[in-house]
């Protein structure tokens, strides 16, 4: 799974693939970990490589309650 790093920073150097395992922002890497991948995406360091994630959260309406 190909995601684009938002934020810098220092993952597993085994699933990231790289040395150190420190990662910079505006990177694309190719995780084979899709929960790894996931749990990157969900904590806002990275989105999907082809644009299909949220740039920014929407604001949830309330229900109308009668």
């Amino acid at each position: 799974m190909k995601v684009k790093v938002l934020w810098g920073f220092e993952g597993d150097p085994d699933k990231v693939k790289v040395n150190n395992g420190r990662v910079s922002a505006g990177e694309v890497i190719d995780l084979d970990d899709e929960e790894y991948a996931h749990r990157l995406i969900g904590k806002g360091l990275a989105a999907l490589d082809d644009g299909t994630a949220p740039k920014a959260n929407k604001q949830a309406k309330p229900s109308e309650s009668k």
